[in-house]
């Protein structure tokens, strides 16, 4: 293997290696790793007038050892050592690529072995176009130092560092991670990045919301125009999906009020510290279960005319919180709304084009609708986003076209005014909400200053 790699009879070298599920381990990486130095090291020697940044010859440019565990750590070590003893010695960010693609997909490697690969990565820009390390062992830890190394690289080149960076599969990516490659993202380091069923949750999502937005503000930028940016987060569940439970008739007053004092933990606790905030004089609180009971009572009591209590309960609003798809968007509509980033319209053949992939994360509806209007606002900024949300159960087909596709704009403009008219009601909900709070926090506060009034005067006269 060594010597396939360092042959000089460029001949008989096959320009893709493939050894997949072969039994393969560290000692085989080691052997690549001699062969790439000593391919280095004789193209310095005989390419003193090479000055095109080219692809070394006399070796692979594709390697794929993917399913074999055996590799491990050890294995990821001795391939990132010898991508590091290729970088040049000017240290300027043209090194040259070492190789398209590197495929350690399946190969056991934990944080220890992504470590390595970032400081090969820093050291040596663009010396990889392809990685792909999925259905390893990688956590948070070795995301974010790939992140970093991404940002360190691209500081030191003129263009995207990675391509493409696959870390599919690796359960304990979370939302620290993706924000780190978030990031990257964001500073043009990498033009791929795939997290499909990782483990990320609402802020990670929204993390690569607001890296798209940076890179819509910048793309008019010789390395965005005519760009395509790609962020696949299938199948990381930070929808809200759930099976609808059907009921034969709409909540009354009573249920309503059942409702309120069902939450009456957090409603109470909200009271309380709504009268300690709000009044701020030290004034008496609700301190027993009893009162807590009679806050939720009074609560519900204000809320059982409002006919959007039922739409907007607090649990609905918590969940609705937690939806990464609708913090993602709304990164998204907020950035676009930005006079700045309505300032950098590009013309139609020099578009920049997004395309994300939240196929089968547990979106409903509502996440289907604000989705839209963020594509809408996307397209309004000159930029056309492109996201495939298919296996999603609680999105109807149509849909699903249209925020794909981006033909139906009379839809797309259609569902994005109805996600717009959604959140005026929510916001309305949530006002009328506080307001009740405020109320019932008074009226209770004034039976407690009541009761103690009359406690303090509760004289024994049969004394005198």
């Amino acid at each position: 293997v060594r010597r396939l790699f360092e042959n000089e009879n460029y001949s008989i070298i096959p320009n893709i290696l493939l050894m997949e599920n072969c039994g393969i381990g560290a000692a085989f990486c080691r052997s690549i790793g001699r062969g790439i130095c000593n391919a280095f090291e004789r193209n310095q020697i005989q390419s003193s007038d090479n000055t095109d940044g080219c692809l070394y010859e006399g070796r692979p440019s594709i390697l794929r050892i993917g399913g074999n565990p055996a590799i491990g750590d050890a294995g990821a070590v001795a391939l990132a050592a010898a991508f590091r003893m290729a970088a040049s010695d000017d240290n300027n960010g043209d090194n040259g690529v070492i190789m398209e693609e590197l495929d350690l997909s399946s190969c056991n490697i934990g944080d220890v072995g992504a470590e390595a690969i970032s400081l090969a990565l820093a050291c040596n820009p663009s010396s990889l176009k392809r990685l792909d390390l999925s259905n390893n062992k990688i956590t948070d830890v070795g995301a974010i130092a790939l992140g970093r190394a991404l940002i360190e690289s691209r500081e030191r080149t003129s263009s995207f560092a990675l391509d493409q960076i696959i870390l599919d599969n690796n359960a304990l990516i979370g939302d620290d991670g993706a924000a780190a490659l978030a990031k990257a993202v964001s500073a043009g380091a990498v033009r791929s990045v795939h997290l499909r069923s990782c483990s990320i949750r609402a802020e990670g999502a929204a993390e690569f919301g607001k890296a798209l937005i940076e890179i819509v503000k910048h793309s008019k930028t010789r390395q965005f125009q005519s760009a395509q940016i790609e962020i696949d987060m299938s199948g990381n569940h930070f929808g809200i999906s759930k099976p609808k439970k059907k009921k034969g008739a709409a909540y009354s007053a009573s249920l309503l009020r059942d409702k309120a004092s069902s939450n009456i933990k957090f409603i109470g606790k909200s009271l309380q510290s709504r009268i300690k905030g709000g009044f701020g004089m030290g004034l008496t609180t609700a301190e027993s279960d009893d009162d807590e009971e009679e806050m939720g009572n009074v609560m519900g009591e204000i809320l059982s005319d409002d006919e959007d209590v039922e739409e907007f309960d607090s649990d609905r609003l918590k969940a609705i919180a937690r939806c990464g798809a609708r913090l993602f968007s709304s990164e998204i509509i907020n950035g676009a709304s930005d006079s700045s980033v309505q300032a950098k319209q590009t013309n139609d053949d020099a578009r920049l084009q997004i395309m994300v992939g939240m196929r089968q994360c547990c979106l409903d509806d509502g996440a289907a609708d604000a989705l839209a209007a963020a594509k809408v606002g996307a397209r309004k900024s000159g930029t056309i986003l492109s996201i495939d949300i298919a296996m999603n159960a609680g999105v109807d087909d149509a849909t699903k076209a249209a925020l794909k596709g981006g033909e139906e704009k009379e839809l797309l403009s259609s569902i994005a005014e109805r996600h717009s008219n959604e959140m005026k009601r929510i916001l309305e909900a949530q006002e009328r909400r506080e307001a009740a709070a405020e109320v019932a926090a008074a009226r209770v506060h004034d039976r407690f200053l009541e009761d103690d009034l009359f406690d303090d005067f509760d004289y024994d006269y049969d004394e005198y």
